[in-house]
């Protein structure tokens, strides 16, 4: 090996190292920038997303699409695989959040820097607001975090390419682009607009060379109509629609104020709710206002600068080719501003591939300022230093964002309930207080099955506790802090010399007769059998039973549990019948299990009413009344 050989060999080691090294800064600088190792569990959708891919032996794309109307295959795969590898651990999940994020700053900074060619400080500077921006909030939602920062990196990645091609149209680098191109739609179906600037890309190499240009414009087509065939013709799902599968109303009036706002948004201004957007503009201190309309129109005058540089420029192919590369940059832009706008509101993550090509849009500017660069270079600093004192402001009010939120609220609940000794052996958790979104945080049960959880229940601030609630563990809600109280924390004392049994149950079963509706191992309802081999008795929903009780009964002893992991959990509701009326033991909804082998024995002890002659024992189940069973261990009295 010469001399150069080894020069280039070591130059090149020299350079993954500093991509290594900088990419760790970077993710470290990220994480404590956003704290997002803070949480331990998930919460909301990335509860659904993982707790379903954590059972799954194939990524859910057909259930998906087929159910939510939502056909992405390489996001899904992608999601599937990180679940697969992190065993749906949150900390491990988002620390791949964050080292993508980190990997698609490396690959923004090559862009500014190597292929747009700015200076290095400059390229640094743009980086720094693109990562640390109120637009990667997203990175609180972790399904979001790697869909989102899966696209980000491949749009980078066609940036590049169109740079490429458009110094160089050739074959190859027309392929390339289609390949991103389709690869962009598989991840999301919004980046379909991408197909409009490519068509400008081609259109603008025709002349050059037509085969390579032509192939750009038909591998766009080919590949958004291959996404729109499989997902309306396959599928058969609908191509506008928006979350929980809601049909998007294409109303002019709202896209126009989506796309005014954002708009604003790229330039600087902050428009949008705070659960959004941290905090909307009209809302900020005086001086981050100002700061925001300084940021805007240090924006807005680098790009009418730079339209006003390529006019001036001299006719020729070189102006031609200025005027292709600001159009393909600001028409990018401009679609995927549209592409965040139609829909039923804004979410600033939409936006974010916008900016980022806005970012290049002004960065391109410098590259071609020739003499104007004297006032361009500071202008560009200015905009830099004055977003990211705004950034610097709104991330102190990252707890407004809903994710954030939904997150706080979650982890704080576990974090006190690990400081409980036997909540997995108490019946249900009753959270009283107003918890905002509850069924979206918690997913109605899928938090409790996923961390083996009691069940969830809740009722209004200082609701009444009922004397069937002593089985339960009661916790106070404070939606100042979005902290959790334990109010009653002694777990009921059972006694230790009772012997569990499913005495006032196990003549049932010969005294019910057989019958075909019953896909049970004796054609009823009640039959004797072992779960994980413990002996008990099975009771499958509907069926309502009443037992005659001892005259001697004091105490009712009862040990139950669902039988499957599946179905959406059996109602039990237990009643004392006396001479004088009925009174209720026990109403409750038992869970589905988190798997089949994991039991969770659920043990109560009842004071029977005087005189109580009869026990009712009704097992039923509010959406499917054949899909759950329960097993009762113990059934007897004292």
């Amino acid at each position: 090996m010469d001399n150069s050989s080894k020069s280039k060999s070591f130059t090149r080691t020299e350079a993954a190292l500093l991509f290594l090294l900088g990419g760790l800064i970077l993710w470290l600088a990220i994480e404590a920038w956003f704290d997002l190792l803070q949480f331990r569990v998930f919460a909301g959708d990335d509860m659904d997303t993982f707790s379903r891919n954590q059972t799954l032996t194939a990524p859910p794309i057909e259930s998906v699409a087929r159910m939510y109307h939502k056909f992405r295959p390489v996001a899904a795969a992608i999601i599937f695989a990180v679940a697969k590898w992190t065993k749906c651990d949150f900390r491990e999940v988002a620390s791949i959040s964050v080292a993508i994020h980190a990997a698609n700053a490396m690959l923004f900074f090559s862009l500014l820097y190597r292929a747009i060619k700015l200076p290095l400080a400059l390229s640094a500077g743009i980086t720094v607001i693109a990562i640390f921006n109120r637009f990667t909030t997203y990175l609180l939602m972790q399904d979001q975090a790697i869909m989102e920062g899966v696209g980000v990196a491949v749009l980078i990645l066609l940036l590049h390419a169109s740079l490429s091609f458009l110094d160089e149209p050739k074959m190859r680098g027309a392929l390339l682009l289609s390949i991103l191109f389709a690869t962009l739609v598989y991840i999301h179906e919004r980046y379909l607009v991408l197909a409009v600037p490519l068509a400008l890309l081609g259109a603008g190499s025709f002349k050059i060379n037509r085969k390579a240009s032509c192939t750009v414009v038909a591998g766009a087509f080919v590949a958004g109509l291959s996404y729109l065939g499989i997902k309306k013709l396959y599928y058969g799902a609908p191509i506008m629609v928006g979350a929980g599968t809601s049909t998007i109303d294409l109303g002019s009036s709202q896209i126009l104020t989506f796309v005014w706002q954002g708009a604003l948004n790229l330039i600087g201004i902050n428009r949008g709710p705070a659960y959004l957007s941290l905090e909307d503009f009209r809302d900020s201190t005086s001086w981050i206002q100002c700061v925001s309309v300084g940021a805007a129109l240090f924006s807005c005058g680098l790009l009418v600068g730079t339209v006003w540089t390529i006019a001036r420029s001299p006719a020729g192919k070189e102006k031609n080719s200025r005027f292709i590369q600001l159009g393909f940059y600001l028409l990018t832009t401009a679609v995927l501003l549209l592409a965040a706008s139609v829909t039923f509101r804004q979410e600033f993550r939409w936006v974010y591939p916008a900016f980022l090509v806005f970012l290049c849009a002004l960065g391109y500017g410098l590259r071609i300022a020739g003499t104007a660069r004297r006032w361009f270079y500071p202008a560009l600093i200015a905009l830099v230093l004055l977003s990211l004192c705004r950034e610097m402001y709104l991330v102190r009010r990252l707890s407004r964002f809903y994710s954030f939120e939904s997150y706080q609220i979650a982890n704080n609940l576990v974090a006190t309930l690990r400081n409980v000794g036997g909540v997995e052996n108490q019946d249900s958790i009753l959270i009283r207080g107003d918890v905002p979104s509850k069924e979206w945080i918690f997913m109605d049960g899928v938090f409790s099955r996923f961390y083996h959880l009691p069940s969830l229940e809740f009722l209004p601030a200082k609701a009444p506790i009922e004397q069937t609630d002593s089985s339960r563990l009661v916790l106070d809600y404070d939606g100042v802090d979005r902290t959790f109280k334990v109010t009653n924390d002694q777990i009921t004392p059972t006694d230790p010399s009772h012997r569990m049994e499913y005495s006032l149950l196990e003549r049932l079963p010969e005294a019910s007769t057989p019958n075909d509706r019953w896909s049970t191992p004796t054609k009823t309802p009640i039959f004797v059998t072992a779960k994980n081999g413990v002996r008990c008795v099975a009771v499958v929903a509907p069926v309502d039973l009443r037992i005659s009780a001892p005259k001697a009964a004091n105490v009712l002893y009862v040990c139950l549990s669902h039988m499957y992991a599946m179905g959406d959990g059996a109602d039990v509701e237990i009643a004392a019948i006396t001479p004088g009326g009925t009174t209720q033991l026990l109403s409750r909804n038992v869970p589905p299990l988190a798997n089949d082998d994991a039991v969770v024995w659920r043990k109560y002890e009842f004071t029977l009413p005087a005189d109580t002659q009869q026990v009712e024992l009704h097992v039923f189940s509010k959406t499917d009344p054949t899909a759950d069973w329960i097993a009762v261990r113990d059934f007897s009295v004292n």
